[in-house]
């Protein structure tokens, strides 16, 4: 699992990137096993902070999310929760869909 975390023009110091990996690490690990590439910006855009998170799981899957807030840390769990919910309702559409065939083997 490769996650990087960068800032455009601020500081991102190293609790918050600890904290932001771990996070982004399990929230994904919950929906997807093996390898992952994800990436994380700060940025900041007049008074609010703005998270865009990007994420690859696999080969052709990719999701993106962001949010912006007063807070960084509130602007991340945004996007964070953002990314799950979209991950939550890929894997129940393939487990739906793979739960309605039959399998036969002939």
């Amino acid at each position: 699992m490769q996650i990087t975390v960068t800032g455009r023009q601020i500081n991102v110091d190293e609790t918050l990137r600890d904290y932001a990996q771990t996070r982004l690490g399990s929230g994904v690990g919950k929906y997807f096993d093996g390898a992952m590439v994800g990436h994380i910006a700060f940025s900041r855009e007049g008074p609010l902070y703005r998270t865009d998170i990007q994420v690859r799981v696999g080969r052709g899957m990719a999701w993106e999310s962001h949010a912006e807030n007063a807070d960084i840390q509130i602007s991340f769990n945004s996007a964070v929760e953002h990314l799950e919910k979209r991950l939550r309702r890929h894997k129940r559409k393939r487990r739906d869909y793979n739960r309605g065939r039959e399998r036969t083997v002939e």
